[in-house]
């Protein structure tokens, strides 16, 4: 049986964010976050590994990116006001063999490039370039290789899967709805994450990692499943593995991001992510795109052609490796997550995708979640 802790008036550090009082972003940060939190029943390396046998692994879908019919579409760039809160990412610090021995064979594995075409604006004209990674490989090197595939069972539901980062040494960023149905309380957390950096075409090369621990804002957890919400993430604490006879957190092996928060409006970013719609969901893609507008309640546009198993991916802003050189700027700090792939239209013409703004509830749940273990961040 689950073991489910629900926590409740959990006191923001004095440091926590205020959003500005734009209407657009109705639902705003509080002094006091509640949030939700999931125990793993058993807690190892492999717990989570043993349940997941090829054919399901095979067979688990991309969940379906949530739809918003609220239809509020400003191209409004009022930027929320607040002072941002941000944590620098890391290169990896372990070098280990990679593995593309495959866990299984993909259906539907063989799709011609000319199949998957980009698109760089769709009728809500909000533009964008989006592309497979080039060359295929680069999935291998950080920044990429800290992004990743989630697995999970919906209980009764079948198995899916969406797109998350390694955001702390042990934590995994993504969305509540890859996590939660968004109502139900304890009974709404999903099970069996198993997060697999740089998945493709059926290869683990960094392994699979088992979660110990999942939390998620309780904004997203009473909110019915109705997007755009404005909290709309949640984090899964992995556990560590042995390489070499030393024991290992995923973030010695593939690095992890920084994260910044109320900076996604005005803003550009990578998004990266496992869209069902690209390539199957077997390798992993990018989108990158600069802030179209408010999607109302907190939450902002991108323009983008990715669709459902993107969800929970990273919107990432100075993303790649910085040049000598390269010192010029107000904001250059590298790789910091600002926002995860929450919803889209109820179209596919208008190709845009939201995001919540991390905010103070961010901060909390990933204040929560490094205090679980020494070593979490």
């Amino acid at each position: 049986m689950h073991k489910s802790i629900a926590v409740f008036n959990i006191s923001v550090l004095a440091t926590s964010l205020a959003i500005s009082q734009t209407p657009v972003f109705a639902q705003q940060a509080e002094l006091s976050t509640p949030y939700l939190v999931k125990e793993a029943p058993s807690v190892s390396p492999n717990s989570t590994q043993n349940v997941w046998t090829s054919e399901r692994l095979r067979n688990a879908k991309p969940l379906p990116l949530p739809i918003s019919y609220n239809g509020v579409v400003t191209g409004q760039t009022t930027q929320v006001t607040g002072k941002p809160q941000a944590g620098r990412g890391a290169k990896p610090t372990v070098k280990v063999s990679v593995n593309q021995e495959p866990l299984f064979t993909p259906n539907n594995l063989e799709v011609q490039s000319d199949q998957v075409q980009p698109n760089n604006v769709g009728t809500q004209n909000a533009r964008f370039t989006s592309s497979r990674l080039v060359p295929l490989s680069a999935d291998l090197s950080y920044p990429y290789v800290a992004s990743g595939k989630i697995f999970f069972s919906k209980p009764g539901g079948g198995d899916f899967i969406c797109s998350g980062a390694v955001i702390r040494p042990r934590l995994i960023l993504t969305a509540g709805h890859c996590v939660h149905s968004g109502s139900g309380g304890n009974n709404g957390f999903y099970t069996n994450f198993l997060f697999v950096p740089a998945y493709r075409d059926g290869a683990a090369p960094y392994r699979q990692w088992s979660w110990s621990r999942v939390i998620t804002t309780s904004t997203w957890s009473t909110g019915g499943g109705a997007v755009p919400n404005a909290a709309d993430y949640a984090i899964l604490e992995v556990s560590d593995q042995s390489f070499s006879g030393v024991t290992r957190k995923i973030g010695d092996i593939v690095g992890y991001f920084g994260y910044k928060t109320l900076d996604l409006l005005p803003n550009h970013a990578t998004l990266l992510g496992y869209p069902g719609n690209l390539d199957s969901a077997q390798k992993m893609h990018q989108v990158t795109a600069g802030s179209y507008g408010s999607g109302g309640n907190n939450t902002v546009l991108y323009g983008s052609d990715m669709r459902g198993g993107s969800s929970g991916g990273p919107w990432v802003q100075n993303f790649g490796v910085v040049a000598s050189g390269q010192v010029d700027g107000s904001d250059k700090t590298p790789n910091q997550i600002v926002g995860v792939t929450s919803y889209g239209p109820t179209a596919v013409g208008p190709l845009y995708q939201g995001s919540s703004i991390l905010d103070s509830r961010f901060t909390t749940i990933l204040n929560t979640a490094c205090a679980w273990k020494a070593g979490n961040c």
